[in-house]
C-alpha cells in the first residue's frame, strides 16, 4: 500500500502588499495540490520566484497558509503544529564556524535529546563522507562539505521527511556530484523533496517531478509519466544533401514540419511514420538517419512555464 508522506490540498499563500501603489494581496502560492509518497525522492522544479521556498516554509510550519490543507504522514502542519517528522535545510545554511564537524553534530544531537550520540555521529559522518574530517573546523570546509554537514545535521535524528531548498545551487560540479551521491545513499531511508531550477538535477536522482510556476502546479508525475504525457508523434529525418531535403519538403508539405540545416522534424500527424517512408521511397530520397524524437524534461519545462 502506498503511503502519502507529503500532502498539499488547494493551498494558497497570500501576502499583503504596501507601498505607493494601492495596498492589496500578493498571491505567492495559488491553489497548489500535490502528494509525495513515502521514501520517494521528488524533484521540485521551477524558475527563481516560482514559489518553491515558500512551499518549503509552509511544509515546515514556518509560515501559515492562507487557505488549504498541509499534511505530513496524515498529520496537519501549521506554525502551531509543526511536523516532528520533518527536517528542513535552507539553500545557504549557517554554521558555527569555530566548531568541528564532530562538535557541531554533538550539539545537534543534544538539542534533539538523542541517545547513543557517539555512534550516531560516527555513522552519520561516514554516510555523508566526512568521517576523516570530523576534527576539522567547519569554517575551513568547502561549500560542498558545508552542504553535506548541513544534510548530516538534518538526518542524524532519522527524520521521515527531508526538505532541501536548492541544495546544490552554489556548488561547483564536484560539490554537486557529492551531494547527489549522498541523496542516492539516502534513497529508501526517508522521503526527500528537493527544489531546483536546474533540470539536470531532477533527472539525476528523482523518482518523481513536480513543476510549479507562479505558485501554480504545472506538471506532476514520475519522469516516465511526464514524458509520456507530453509525448508527441515526432520524427527527425537527416538527409544526405540539400537537394534531397528540399525534394522531401516539396513532396511531403510544410505543415507541422520544422526545417533544420540538414534535417526536418515532423509532428502531429496521424500515420506519420508510414507517410514519411512512402515519400522517401517514392521520391528516391537518400537519408543519413531516421529517428523517433522523445521530449526532454527541458522541452517540457520550457513549454509549461511559457504558457
Amino acid at each position: 500500500m502506498t503511503v502519502s508522506a507529503i500532502s498539499l490540498a488547494n493551498v494558497t499563500k497570500e501576502y499583503s502588499s504596501f507601498g505607493r501603489a494601492r495596498a492589496g494581496k500578493k498571491k505567492v502560492i495559488d491553489d497548489l495540490s500535490f502528494e509525495v509518497s513515502e521514501n520517494t525522492i521528488c524533484g521540485f522544479l521551477g524558475l527563481n520566484g516560482a514559489g518553491k521556498t515558500t512551499t518549503f516554509k509552509l511544509l515546515n510550519g514556518l509560515i501559515p497558509a492562507t487557505s488549504g490543507k498541509i499534511e505530513i504522514f496524515g498529520e496537519a502542519v501549521s506554525p502551531k503544529t509543526p511536523s516532528r517528522d520533518t527536517k528542513f535545510l535552507q539553500d545557504v545554511p549557517e554554521f558555527y564556524d569555530f566548531m568541528t564537524a564532530g562538535e557541531y553534530l554533538k550539539f545537534i544531537c543534544e538539542l534533539n535529546n538523542l541517545d547513543d550520540i557517539k555512534k550516531k555521529i560516527a555513522e552519520t559522518l561516514e554516510l555523508v563522507g566526512l568521517h576523516d574530517t570530523r576534527d576539522k573546523r567547519i569554517g575551513k570546509f568547502s561549500r560542498g562539505m558545508k552542504q553535506r554537514i548541513g544534510i548530516a545535521a538534518n538526518i542524524i535524528s532519522s527524520p521521515r521527511v527531508l526538505l532541501l531548498d536548492e541544495p546544490v545551487s552554489a556548488l561547483d560540479p564536484m560539490g554537486r556530484k557529492e551531494v547527489f551521491d549522498l541523496l542516492e545513499k539516502l534513497r529508501g531511508k526517508m522521503t526527500i523533496l528537493f527544489s531546483t531550477h536546474i533540470i539536470d538535477d531532477v533527472e539525476r536522482v528523482s523518482d518523481k517531478i513536480i513543476i510549479i510556476d507562479h505558485g501554480k502546479k504545472m506538471v506532476d508525475g514520475t519522469i516516465a509519466e511526464v514524458r509520456g504525457k507530453f509525448l508527441t508523434d515526432m520524427v527527425e529525418v537527416k538527409f544526405a544533401n540539400d537537394d534531397d531535403k528540399h525534394k522531401f519538403i516539396k513532396a511531403f508539405g510544410r505543415k507541422h514540419v520544422e526545417i533544420g540545416a540538414d534535417n526536418v522534424r515532423i509532428k502531429e500527424r496521424s500515420n506519420l511514420q508510414n507517410e514519411v517512408f512512402d515519400v522517401i521511397k517514392k521520391e528516391k530520397i537518400s537519408i543519413k538517419s531516421y529517428a523517433v524524437v522523445l521530449p526532454t524534461l527541458e522541452d517540457i519545462f520550457m513549454k509549461e512555464v511559457k504558457k
